[in-house]
């Protein structure tokens, strides 16, 4: 336990330091969520006049800023992440009655982190039944640090990725020769549908979890259970949905502000392969994973991960965040790939590829921070500006600091 303590020192000193560097710890998607936990713990209800007041005229460090971007007579986001984020929100109300408090951002970031990290154990675990312990946390520390969930675990937690990846992780591990009881199969029904109400697209990851369940040939009266205790724990989404706009389906979420789903493949292509957050350029572990998967006839796993691209690939591009955290959730799966790589390859050549995919992370993420407008607002960014930036990030800002200081450059070019 002692690596995940130092991995959430890490993490939450990250978290903290970016804070108040920032003058607040939630962001984007993260606001709609924060709206849900603040009326339902502080308004004991769906009522979000203060909290979106708050939000509409926030004071950060260049001034007063909307967290809002989405109409605000209702709340189009999932009501999940609001509510796995309350316990948080209460505990500190034990020590602030000021609601709108900074401190109370530290609250859901901390939720996300310790989620994480909860997700990583019992990835963990869950791969040691097929691998040595050395390559099952090989891989979970390898896949952690080379990837964007060190970014989402670091300096924005408090989105509803981190609970999601928890819940598929812990799924994944609960589910594999798990006792055919009552307690067990309600658990994987109630986590499933919180899963649901969390993110919606993330629940199509369920399908190798309940063909796990399948091989332990339970009784008809445990999936009785499962079904009952799944429709039970949607039931949140569905009643918030109908109080807000008197329809329990009207999921304006899911249209991405796009007014209906579209395939393209030119999306898929983009969600890969753009220069502008591909998955494979920015973030080159997760192609290991997937070679790792094909490798390893894990078919279930690829066709999960498949039907959740498809559908995420819709939002890709008019996505503003660091990569493509749409497939957070499904990482347990591409580290089972990754490990099934890791286990071919000599171990020298996997410390090499550790150092550079790490490299290329920490480059990713401090070019993301120093030239936003490039790397965000550039609809024509190109693989080679982009890769050039890599290297070139750094000097600039080495130049930067040298001539005209640290305080402008972080709240000149680096802050928003």
């Amino acid at each position: 336990m002692k690596k995940y303590f130092l991995l959430f020192v890490l993490c939450f000193a990250i978290f903290i330091i970016h804070l108040i560097l920032v003058k607040h710890g939630i962001y984007g998607d993260g606001n709609g969520y924060y709206t849900y936990t603040q009326a339902l713990y502080f308004d004991k209800g769906l009522n979000f006049g203060p909290i979106y007041d708050y939000l509409g005229h926030f004071q950060g460090v260049k001034g007063e800023f909307s967290r809002i971007f989405w109409d605000i007579r209702s709340n189009p986001f999932p009501i999940g992440t609001g509510i796995i984020w309350i316990p948080s929100v209460a505990l500190i109300s034990l020590f602030s009655q000021d609601r709108f408090s900074l401190i109370y951002e530290v609250g859901p970031g901390l939720t996300g982190i310790l989620l994480v990290l909860g997700g990583l154990y019992f990835l963990e675990k869950y791969l040691q039944n097929f691998f040595s312990k050395k390559i099952a946390l090989t891989s979970v520390l390898f896949f952690f640090l080379t990837s964007n969930l060190f970014y989402y675990s670091s300096f924005e937690p408090a989105l509803s990725h981190q609970p999601a990846f928890f819940l598929i992780s812990f799924l994944l591990y609960k589910s594999y020769k798990m006792k055919a009881d009552f307690f067990n199969f309600f658990l994987v029904g109630a986590l499933s549908g919180l899963l649901f109400i969390t993110r919606v697209p993330d629940s199509i990851l369920l399908i190798p979890i309940y063909y796990q369940l399948l091989l332990t040939r339970s009784q008809i009266k445990y999936w009785a259970v499962t079904l009952i205790s799944a429709i039970f724990f949607t039931l949140p989404l569905f009643l918030s949905y109908q109080v807000m706009f008197g329809n329990p389906f009207h999921m304006t979420y899911l249209e991405g502000g796009l007014r209906e789903w579209s395939f393209s493949t030119q999306n898929v292509f983009d969600f890969f392969l753009s220069a502008k957050r591909g998955l494979f350029i920015w973030t080159p572990v997760y192609l290991l994973g997937f070679i790792g998967l094909i490798k390893s006839r894990k078919f279930l796993f690829l066709l999960s991960l498949i039907a959740l691209i498809l559908i995420c690939s819709f939002w890709a591009g008019v996505s503003v965040a660091f990569g493509q955290r749409f497939v957070l959730a499904a990482i347990p799966y591409f580290t089972f790939g990754l490990a099934k790589f890791i286990e071919k390859v000599d171990f020298k050549k996997v410390a090499i590829l550790f150092i550079a995919l790490l490299t290329w992370n920490f480059l990713t993420i401090f070019q993301f921070y120093f030239d936003k407008t490039n790397l965000i607002k550039n609809d024509n960014l190109t693989l080679p500006t982009f890769i050039k930036g890599q290297f070139e990030s750094p000097i600039e800002a080495f130049k930067v600091i040298k001539e005209r200081g640290l305080n402008y450059f972080f709240y000149k070019k680096v802050l928003y």
